[in-house]
């Protein structure tokens, strides 16, 4: 019962679209008619600037926060309910069922969710998504391998059913990116510089 309150706290909360919030409230428009028509940070950032698009992942950040935080106060940070409540957040985040279960890719949630699981491998599963991120100017295989490594973490060290959890949360960011992911191999896939764009800040950059 504690697993099926914490996937229904998470997909409560999840639900929560602030692509939709932020678009709507500061920009009078609807985000999923515009770019790449999904209602997440990065086509927020794409579509309408980086300003809004950092304020949408700080909204995405909050509500996985949120869940997260009351499932580990409820349940005494029991590790299992934790699973599911993050769980219930990427589908929640991904299938809101009052926008016709059409959502975000979940790659601001799942960061979250896995730094709370496990604050080191978060971070070094997140290091290492960057660095892929650098070397593959590409913003869509590389969360899908960080998800894909924790999953397999998750599953040697606490058990197959954890493991399976954050695997059923990766099998959902694949359906999300199934377009990015055909783009990306048959060549047609947005290719992102961070370096360029840090050293365009910096200034340093001709």
């Amino acid at each position: 019962m504690n697993e099926l309150i914490s996937l229904v706290i998470g997909y409560f909360l999840g639900n929560i679209l602030f692509a939709m919030i932020v678009a709507k409230i500061f920009l009078h428009k609807d985000p999923t008619k515009y770019g790449s028509g999904n209602p997440g940070t990065a086509n927020i950032g794409a579509v309408f600037g980086k300003k809004w698009g950092i304020l949408t992942c700080i909204g995405d950040l909050a509500k996985t926060l949120a869940a997260l935080l009351i499932v580990y106060f409820l349940y005494h940070g029991n590790r299992l309910d934790l699973s599911f409540a993050g769980l219930g957040v990427v589908l929640g985040h991904s299938f809101p069922f009052w926008n016709h279960f059409k959502g975000g890719k979940g790659v601001a949630v799942t960061a979250l969710w896995l730094v709370f699981f496990d604050w080191r491998a978060g971070l070094i599963a997140l290091l290492f998504c960057l660095f892929l991120v650098i070397i593959m100017k590409n913003l869509t295989i590389p969360p899908l391998v960080y998800m894909l490594g924790f999953s397999i973490f998750t599953w040697l060290n606490f058990g197959w059913e954890q493991g399976l959890i954050f695997l059923i949360a990766t099998l959902i960011m694949i359906f999300q990116f199934r377009k990015d992911i055909v783009d990306f191999f048959t060549g047609h896939g947005k290719r992102v510089d961070v370096l360029v764009t840090i050293k365009k800040k910096l200034g340093i950059y001709k």
